[in-house]
């Protein structure tokens, strides 16, 4: 493994950021960006080889030639197992999330998360899933969590805080055989087998997912891109009232995911920022207004007045006339 790093301004650093993000493919396999001081933010790119390391670090210097990327070669070790005993307590809002040797010290007044830490991401240490998880409480204040839909459960903690929480049921998903295993384990451990069922899927394709819809509660911790692509197939599945909490953008990448969960109807009701990552939580609508019906008459008479007006591009979005 290979890491990348700059320091720059921040415009800089999330220019650069974006272009790796959502280049595709990407050189990078995840990138990372922080604020270093009042001054300067850094950005850290990660790759699997020496190749595609300095096709990141080419990248970089192609948005902004001003950087001077430095390569970095990782010793190859499992650095989350390493780091698990000195791996502290994470609380965000009621939750704790520690794994089994800090629990053991006791956290009254607190939901304990039991997850140990592993292959699978999520142990409450990054930002997104911090964001997420207080996301949660503040929408467990104001409404019933109820059924859960967790795409990209990684391992399994918002899903199992969901019900620990109160909800009812929970289906968590991953495209990764590793971490549906994981999360397996995580779900024993916390004694909600009962309550959370795992499978591994794309997206909400999976027939299980798709016979249990809608859901209440909706998490989708990801990336900006997929928050994006999926952005109709969790509004689909999501009961009207209910909310999807997205996590898993960078606060500038913003824009993109909210215009396009706007673009679906769905209004946002919460906002949480933490370490330079954003998490969005949107609402659907009880009732959609139903399309206003226009005869054909009505559609000649727009036409005309868009021809007036000198827009000839109506033409195009007219029956009849696509091809003048």
């Amino acid at each position: 493994m290979y890491m990348v790093s700059a320091t720059a301004p921040r415009k800089v650093i999330e220019a650069v950021a974006d272009a790796l993000t959502w280049l595709d493919p990407s050189p990078a396999d995840a990138v990372d960006t922080k604020e270093e001081s009042r001054t300067l933010w850094r950005i850290d790119a990660y790759a699997s080889d020496f190749d595609t390391a300095y096709g990141c670090a080419g990248i970089m210097e192609l948005i902004a030639p001003e950087l001077s990327p430095v390569v970095q070669e990782l010793e190859d070790m499992d650095w989350v197992a390493m780091s698990l005993e000195g791996l502290p307590a994470v609380h965000a809002g009621p939750f704790v999330v520690a794994g089994a040797h800090q629990l053991a010290k006791g956290h009254p007044g607190r939901i304990p998360l039991w997850i140990e830490a592993g292959l699978a991401f999520g142990t409450g240490h990054h930002g997104t899933t911090a964001g997420c998880l207080l996301a949660l409480e503040n929408h467990a204040r104001r409404r019933k969590i109820g059924k859960v839909l967790d795409v990209g459960t990684g391992s399994g903690v918002l899903a199992i805080a969901a019900v620990k929480r109160g909800g009812t049921s929970a289906i968590a998903s991953d495209i990764d055989p590793v971490s549906v295993r994981v999360s397996q384990v995580n779900v024993e451990n916390n004694k909600v087998a009962n309550q959370v069922k795992l499978v591994e899927a794309k997206g909400t394709k999976a027939k299980l997912i798709q016979t249990s819809a809608p859901y209440d509660t909706i998490f989708a911790n990801i990336l900006a891109k997929p928050l994006i692509s999926m952005s109709g197939d969790l509004t689909r599945v999501l009961k009207p009232g209910g909310v999807v909490i997205l996590s898993g953008l960078l606060t500038f990448q913003e824009p993109s995911v909210r215009g396009a969960f706007a673009g679906r109807g769905l209004k946002l009701v919460d906002r949480i920022r933490r370490d330079g990552w954003s998490t969005l939580v949107y609402q659907k609508p009880l009732t959609v207004k139903p399309a206003k019906k226009t005869t054909r008459k009505d559609d000649l008479a727009d036409l005309i007045k868009a021809l007036e007006a000198g827009n000839t591009d109506a033409l195009k979005a007219f029956e009849g006339f696509e091809d003048a």
